[in-house]
């Protein structure tokens, strides 16, 4: 009876540890830091109106859901972190385009055509001159690299609920409003979970949207915009999964119990079939 007792303990604690797991992982920081700057880098840029550049950011452009509040899926995604292929995308109606790039630290890029000898043949170094703190600034920051990890694994056609966005007012989501965007302790407020039942997802997909590739027509912007002309480091730090779009809740929830229910039921099992022996 005590070895009943403590398989059925030890059972339930771990259903318990599952289920607290299950429910920390259910919301993530959708990770903001501007809206319609597309100068801005290191950053996470909510784009509400027509913008240029881009080149060397991944675009996510996201469309309301209809009937359904704060929620929205992916149409369109073009992702130029690599190789500086990025082109902006047409923003839907009532959602918007979700823009991010690693950027540079120029600190590192400074110093480096110091150490080289050919500092005044850089072609920012006019720039440099003119605004000596901006090009002395790392603007690569771990909270933006886990966000560019995270929507690299995105598709079009996912659908995710979207809470702390202000598309009207365009107030960025932060706790920190006075710390740099850079800076290890700039907070963003957004949340984003993956939409995954019947509550949140849309009635009828939309195979034309699932299939629908970027827009090749709109040729890249040949200027270069002083944040780009350099790629930006685009390695992703050790581990992002704290990021990664989270199941839905409900989902979790049924398994969870179904799964102590289960527990329950055999432990009664086998303690009356002891009794009755």
């Amino acid at each position: 009876m005590k070895r009943i007792i403590s398989v059925f303990a030890v059972a339930l604690l771990l259903v318990m540890a599952f289920a607290s797991f299950a429910v920390s992982a259910e919301e993530s920081t959708f990770h903001v830091t501007h809206y319609n700057d597309s100068a801005a880098e290191g950053a996470c840029v909510i784009f509400t109106e027509t913008y240029s550049g881009g080149g060397w950011w991944i675009h996510v452009a996201f469309a309301p859901v209809e009937g359904k509040e704060n929620t929205y899926e992916i149409v369109e995604m073009v992702n130029g972190v690599s190789d500086g292929s990025g082109v902006p995308l047409e923003i839907p109606e009532g959602g918007f385009v979700y823009g991010l790039n690693t950027g540079n630290n120029w600190g590192d890029l400074t110093q480096a055509a110091i150490d080289a000898g050919n500092f005044e043949s850089q072609w920012w170094y006019g720039n440099y001159q003119q605004d000596q703190e901006y090009y002395t600034t790392n603007f690569v920051n771990e909270a933006t690299k886990a966000m560019i990890t995270t929507t690299t694994s995105w598709v079009v056609g996912d659908v995710f609920v979207i809470n702390g966005l202000d598309l009207e007012g365009l107030t960025v989501p932060t706790s920190t409003p006075d710390t740099k965007w850079y800076d290890e302790a700039y907070v963003c407020t957004a949340t984003f979970t993956a939409a995954t039942d019947d509550s949140q997802l849309p009635e009828e997909s939309d195979p034309e949207a699932e299939s629908k590739p970027a827009d090749e027509s709109k040729p890249a912007d040949e200027s270069k915009p002083a944040n780009e002309s350099v790629p930006a480091d685009t390695s992703a730090p050790a581990d992002n999964s704290a990021d990664a779009p989270a199941d839905g809740g409900n989902t979790t929830l049924w398994i969870v119990l179904g799964v102590v229910g289960a527990v329950v039921v055999i432990a009664v099992i086998v303690i009356v079939s002891k009794k009755k022996k």
